[in-house]
Order: C-alpha cells, then structure tokens, then sequence
C-alpha cells in the first residue's frame, strides 16, 4: 500500500486521522474544518510502499494548508519534521496506527438479477410528474 492510498485515494482513512488529532494542525496548533487539513507525507512514495501503512504513523503529519504550503516552501528537514510526529502522546500514535493498519472485509455484492430489477423498476405503478 502506498502512502497515497494510505490517504488521497483512501479519504475516510485520512479523515479518521484528521478526526484523531481533534482537527487541529499538528504544527500551530489551529482549529479547522475537516476539509481545511492536509495528511502530509514526510517520506517519498517509494519509500512509503516499503512500509507496511501502520508504520507510517511517524511520517504523517495533519497540517492546515498554512503549514503545509509553508513545509513545502521552506524545505523542512524530514528530521524535524518526524521529530514532530514523535511528540504526539502515546495513545495518539496507537490510535494512528490502528487507523493505518485497519483493512477493511472485502465486500461481495448480492447476487441479483439485474434484468428482473429493471423491468419492477419499468412496470412501476408510480409516475412521477403525472
């Protein structure tokens, strides 16, 4: 799993971590909507495919897009940057890594017969806009 699926191509995964830091930006500390927040990588995607997701915690960071244009901007050692990681409190982490290790059961839709649906959906006795 890469470090974008881990959150770009798995939103709800990214969410439950903004959720997890109380929607606050992990650097100034701000409040902001869920929307507002940023689950930023601090490794390169072809290290991250190397890590298993739940031990990524310490190379993810939630920042408002403040903090995250200026990381960018100001080419933030790595170093400091999962220094900050690390200050999180323990139970935090773990919630992080529950999170990032949690796979999902894999869903089988029912078997149905799709021609007899459309026809029901066809015959039915409501028109709508009559």
């Amino acid at each position: 799993m890469s470090v974008l699926s881990i959150t770009i191509q798995n939103p709800i995964r990214g969410n439950r971590i903004k959720r997890a830091v109380g929607l606050r930006c992990e650097v100034c500390g701000s409040g902001e909507a869920l929307d507002n927040l940023v689950v930023h990588t601090i490794i390169g995607e072809e290290v991250g495919e190397e890590q298993p997701p739940g031990y990524m915690e310490p190379f993810l960071l939630v920042l408002c897009f403040r903090c995250h244009d200026a990381i960018h901007a100001f080419d933030a050692p790595p170093g400091q940057q999962e220094a900050l990681a690390r200050q999180r409190p323990e139970p935090l982490r773990k919630e992080i890594r529950r999170i990032l290790s949690y796979i999902p059961r894999p869903y089988t839709p029912p078997d149905t017969n799709m021609e007899e649906a459309y026809l029901v959906a066809c015959s039915s006795h409501f028109r709508f806009g009559v």
